[in-house]
């Protein structure tokens, strides 16, 4: 009766290793308990690359202002922004600043009456100009 249930129980084991390994359980564990939780953001959505997620929370420490800032992320294929993940339903927005996510010199032709606050890499805070 012994011998059958501790033969259960070491197939049980193995199975329960294989699938860990598989599924990357003991590194992700790892990365988990040594990264904080703005290094895994940064590592996840990127610093100024990706989603730009690095650059924002840069941006809305540096600037602590009433406003929701728009971001915009110039890749085709980014499918979504790091805006959400600072929302505060507080704060409105405000078309005066923007925060522009992989953005190189030709798209940033769009936002020619804006001055640039803040660059980073092909990052931009940037403001529109008073008239």
């Amino acid at each position: 009766m012994f011998k059958n249930l501790n033969s259960k129980i070491l197939y049980l084991i193995i199975i329960l290793l294989f699938i860990s390994t598989t599924f990357g359980f003991f590194l992700n564990s790892y990365k988990l308990v040594k990264n904080d939780y703005s290094t895994r953001m940064i590592l996840t959505y990127g610093d100024c690359s990706k989603e730009g997620y690095g650059f924002t929370k840069f941006i809305n420490d540096k600037y602590k202002s009433d406003l929701n800032y728009l971001v915009i992320n110039g890749r085709p294929d980014a499918f979504t922004t790091t805006q959400d993940l600072f929302y505060n339903k507080n704060k409105t927005f405000s078309d005066q600043f923007r925060i522009l996510i992989n953005y190189d010199k030709q798209l940033l032709k769009n936002f020619e009456k804006f001055d640039i606050l803040e660059k980073k890499e092909n990052c931009y805070f940037i403001k529109l100009l008073n008239d």
